[in-house]
């Protein structure tokens, strides 16, 4: 199985209490890692500037990774507040990354995991080359205004939500969807059959399907007082595996999602008390 992911790896500077920390992130690098956690081929297409470029394949051993040049690479800065609450900002915007229909070969599903509404070139929007299809909502959640990041949804996602198998989508981003397509909390927006999945951190999370009833999963176990950065990224890779991979069913692969990005929390949080 090779799985397509898409999306620009970002420095990042996380901030808790007062004391950053510096790591490379990205929805697009935390999904990789994921699926090779499973043993899974992964073809990772990404924008990254010159002298990261081996920084970053050293970080994602038995990756095929594809780093089309850019003169920066997206930096972001992340403040959390003792709520969980994270406000961010953008000092640096990598170059939106082209698609090239031969990057599907021999791919089993795509993951699409923009940071932001210009981080890829619209044909990844509109041609999947017939593959399935899974987005993280957050990039069309937000947009970049200077170097603040404002909620705001990318009209563009109205048109892509029925090409997709799979959203992603925080509590907060949802609400923003939800907002912007005037429906009330109870109800569906039309996206024929996708499986979204709205993540509200320790608290677990729904599973919503049109016509089926709702699944809720809870974290296994909830992890507090840890770096939740990269957690919904596991959540949603760890998903499509279990969906595309291993064809499990929908509630049993939310739930055995759960489970594994509770580990690998745990594991941070081990890691950083030593």
């Amino acid at each position: 199985m090779r799985a397509l992911v898409v999306g620009s790896i970002t420095r990042d500077t996380n901030i808790f209490d007062g004391i950053a920390q510096h790591t490379f992130g990205g929805t697009a690098l935390y999904a990789a890692r994921t699926y090779r956690q499973f043993g899974v081929d992964v073809r990772l297409v990404s924008r990254l500037a010159p002298e990261d470029r081996a920084l970053i394949a050293a970080e994602l051993p038995g990756v095929e990774l594809i780093a089309q040049p850019s003169a920066v690479t997206t930096t972001f800065e992340n403040s959390y507040a003792k709520d969980g609450e994270r406000t961010q900002r953008v000092t640096a915007v990598a170059a939106p990354i082209d698609y090239r229909s031969e990057y599907f070969a021999d791919c089993d599903w795509l993951h699409l995991g923009p940071l932001h509404p210009l981080d890829l070139f619209e044909t990844w929007l509109n041609n999947h080359r017939s593959k399935p299809a899974g987005l993280d909502l957050q990039g069309f959640a937000r947009r970049i205004d200077g170097q603040r990041v404002i909620p705001d949804v990318d009209p563009r996602v109205v048109d892509l939500l029925p090409r997709l198998t799979w959203l992603k989508a925080s509590r907060n981003e949802w609400q923003t969807l939800q907002a912007f397509l005037h429906i009330s909390p109870l109800e569906r927006p039309p996206r024929g059959s996708i499986e979204t999945l709205v993540t509200d951190g320790a608290a677990g999370g729904i599973l919503l399907r049109n016509g089926q009833r709702d699944v809720h999963w809870s974290a296994a176990p909830p992890v507090e007082d840890c770096d939740p950065t990269g957690a919904g990224d596991v959540f949603f890779a760890a998903y499509l595996y279990h969906r595309a991979a291993k064809r499990a069913d929908a509630a049993r692969g939310a739930a055995d999602a759960a489970r594994i990005t509770s580990n690998f929390l745990l594991r941070r949080r081990d890691q950083t008390s030593k």
